[in-house]
């Protein structure tokens, strides 16, 4: 969960989004400067940043600040897991598939792959490609937060928006079997070698450089015990470079070479998930940016990773921001603030409440009551388990990325004023509570369990 990065003065704005300075990205001259970016690296306990500025179609900037690991400099060649901006890749996979005339979006998934743990639900029949790009599958995130260990609908696909790991996943071991390559073999024709992204790939192979690797750390800037994913995730588990991701984002900004019509269903909007924000198919679609432009999205995070992509299809312009740290989008928001002219529109916009706080009547609730909801419990779709604490007669929500503020609505139900956050606690039958149906950034409402 994320917090928009501190405003910068209207004034200041002017003078660093001017065309004046925008178009110095094209040249010699970089608005970034170490001495600012190092100072946001120290501030939030991240050690390296790589930044991709897109401008007329061209890589017009590309720079890495910081170390790869304590004493290591990170330069251009820096190897960064980017986690969820892995899927935008493998939609794109599908949908050139799809473009060829290989793949259909509406067959039935069924008929390539079906996972044993749904072999006997009748919701299988109904789940497509498209409701894998657009995030309707009926899945959780991940199977392995669930309290069965098991894969299953919680509703029907194509009747609900839940964003959905196991959903890319499943998609992978269908295009698996119906063409008889890995999803690698796919991207590496369809997408790798077409587009010279040499440095990009799925997973953890023989021979790669390690030492180039930006190495993940927490909110406190330790580093975390490296895993080198030996198995493809089509969701999350690309490895790559700025300058390679980059090398997609314009690809993708020049149409992607789909057929037009499919172009415009990808960046149809499937489902509002609040003001100016839409789910394509694969992107997240913020509408009416300043000049009738419209931006592609895709943010991704996970331990000791945030990263960012924004593309401007219309004017041909976008930007890449990895990180290798927890507090990593804190970063990568200053970065688009300061560094190009559309960086706080779509910031605010990404940040934009789903609600309006200030018209929510607050109650003050007893702490007998506010005692009664402390606890663990695990949030699914973030494979993140937090803390509700009791402070100063309030509740505060506690990540290992974040403390949140909750006031109270009613005895049972609370928001946050930073946060495009509301919760509203349940109970069992027995009377104790058991969890919280959530509501993040507008989606629709997810059961939280207890877990202590």
């Amino acid at each position: 969960m994320r917090q928009s990065g501190t405003r910068i003065p209207t004034y200041i704005l002017s003078i660093l989004f001017s065309t004046t300075g925008f178009a110095a990205l094209a040249g010699d001259t970089s608005v970034l400067d170490r001495e600012t970016v190092s100072t946001w690296l120290t501030e939030f306990s991240v050690p390296a940043v790589g930044i991709g500025i897109i401008h007329d179609s061209t890589l017009s900037e590309c720079r890495v600040f910081g170390e790869l690991r304590q004493g290591v400099p990170a330069d251009r060649s820096a190897l960064f897991r980017i986690a969820s901006l892995t899927k935008p890749i493998t939609s794109t996979v599908a949908l050139k598939l799809v473009g060829t005339g290989q793949l259909d979006l509406d067959d039935p998934l069924f008929r390539y792959w079906v996972d044993p743990d749904i072999q006997d639900d009748s919701c299988l029949n109904l789940l497509t490609t498209r409701h894998v790009l657009n995030h309707q599958t009926g899945f959780p995130n991940w199977r392995n937060t669930t309290s069965s260990k098991k894969l299953h609908f919680q509703f029907n696909p194509g009747t609900k928006y839940g964003y959905s790991g196991e959903g890319f996943e499943y998609l992978r071991r269908a295009l698996e079997r119906k063409f008889d390559r890995t999803l690698e073999e796919l991207a590496d024709a369809l997408l790798f070698t077409p587009l010279e992204m040499t440095d990009t790939r799925y997973r953890w192979v023989n021979g790669i450089d390690t030492s180039r690797f930006a190495v993940r750390h927490d909110k406190d800037g330790n580093p975390y015990e490296e895993d080198q994913q030996a198995e493809t995730n089509a969701a999350a588990g690309v490895l790559t470079t700025v300058e390679d991701y980059c090398r997609f984002g314009i690809h993708v900004m020049n149409g992607a070479g789909l057929p037009s019509e499919l172009y415009g269903e990808m960046i149809r909007p499937y489902r509002n998930l609040k003001e100016d924000v839409d789910q394509g198919l694969g992107w997240e679609v913020v509408q009416n940016i300043e000049g009738d432009e419209y931006a592609l999205v895709h943010e991704g995070g996970s331990n000791g990773v945030q990263t960012i992509v924004v593309l401007l299809p219309k004017s041909k312009r976008g930007i890449v921001v990895f990180t290798n740290g927890d507090q990593g989008d804190k970063v990568y928001e200053r970065v688009l603030q300061e560094s190009v002219d559309y960086g706080c529109e779509v910031v605010e916009l990404l940040g934009r409440m789903s609600y309006d706080p200030d018209q929510i009547d607050t109650v003050n609730i007893q702490k007998e009551i506010l005692q009664e909801f402390s606890g663990s419990y695990l949030i699914e779709s973030f494979q993140m388990t937090v803390e509700i604490i009791q402070e100063e007669e309030k509740l505060k929500m506690v990540s290992p990325h974040n403390r949140i503020g909750l006031e109270a609505e009613s005895e049972t139900e609370f928001f946050s004023r930073d946060d495009d956050l509301r919760i509203e606690f349940v109970r069992a039958e027995d009377g104790n509570i058991a969890g919280f149906l959530m509501t993040f950034r507008g989606s629709d409402p997810e059961l939280v369990r207890k877990t202590e």
